[in-house]
């Protein structure tokens, strides 16, 4: 049976799979996807995740919903939407989960796979800083410590289908190669 973190899954692979098969230059993609409401389902899919945050208990699918937050906050910042699908995300929404990020950080709950993530993702530390500074510590401490010099993904290391049915975060670790390759 799925669950509704499957549902969310899902319908972030159906709007990538639809926006990868658009062709058009970028400024006709992101208008095309703007005006037949792409952007505002992926807004509401972001939304979506942090509302099933804040109503389950289970530790291990919080924390699985925290990564593709993070993911999300990130990556629409650092890839054009035209080809993702996401744009212009509620900003209320990245705040409240770097808020909860931080607290994670501060509770040493987070595990090692979102340690590798967020030391990824803060080689652009412009996507978290704005939202971190001069308020949440111990994400800044996190994002200003990270050695941008190291790559902090592994490559062909996690077992194949690690990142299956994970969004578009599974989708993009996935392309970077973190699984293993099989031969």
């Amino acid at each position: 049976m799925k669950t509704e973190i499957d549902f969310l899954s899902d319908k972030e692979v159906e709007i990538w799979n639809y926006a990868e098969s658009q062709n058009g230059t970028m400024d006709f993609l992101t208008e095309k996807l703007s005006a037949e409401g792409i952007f505002e389902q992926y807004r509401n899919i972001h939304k979506s995740y942090l509302e099933l945050y804040s109503r389950i208990d289970e530790e291990t699918i919080k924390l699985e919903i925290l990564k593709r937050l993070i993911f999300l906050n990130w990556y629409a910042l650092v890839e054009p939407s035209c080809y993702t699908g996401i744009e212009d995300l509620d900003n209320a929404t990245a705040s409240e989960s770097y808020s909860i990020l931080d607290q994670y950080l501060i509770d040493g709950k987070i595990d090692s796979e979102f340690k590798w993530m967020l030391s990824f993702y803060s080689s652009w530390d412009y996507t978290i800083l704005p939202f971190s500074e001069n308020k949440l510590e111990a994400l800044t401490a996190f994002v200003k410590g990270v050695d941008t010099s190291i790559l902090s993904c592994p490559k062909n290391q996690l077992p194949k289908g690690v990142m299956d049915n994970r969004g578009q975060m599974g989708i993009y670790w996935i392309s970077m190669s973190v699984e293993k390759k099989i031969i």
